[in-house]
């Protein structure tokens, strides 16, 4: 019975470490042509990514100012690509964004909350 404090303290601090609440974006290039000039932003932010090559991703934490969609901007194939803004989501709330640059160089972008 002496042990259940600790217990229940060491759950909370396994279940709460490495659970950062804010939104974190994946940028996919599923595409054969290698993505340059990529801004990805939102309400509040803005993040100019490395060049991605084909098959290769990119992934951080943003901070939006309030609720946002995602927009990405690239040069690819000898033009540049808008992708408009798309999906949803919050400063808080553990997002997980993932945006996909397809073959076509069409994008798709999904939002979705996780505990991890």
């Amino acid at each position: 019975m002496k042990q259940l404090p600790s217990l229940l303290a060491l759950g909370l601090v396994a279940a709460l470490c490495g659970c950062n609440p804010a939104p974190r974006i994946t940028v996919k290039n599923d595409s054969p042509h290698t993505l340059s000039n990529l801004v990805v932003s939102g309400t509040g932010f803005s993040e100019r990514l490395p060049i991605l090559e084909p098959g290769t991703q990119h992934q951080w934490t943003v901070t939006p100012s309030s609720e946002s969609s995602l927009g990405l901007r690239f040069d690819a194939a000898q033009r540049t690509v808008d992708s408009g803004k798309q999906g949803y989501f919050e400063p808080k709330g553990r997002y997980r964004i993932e945006a996909v640059v397809h073959p076509d160089l069409n994008v798709s972008v999904t939002s979705k909350t996780s505990w991890f």
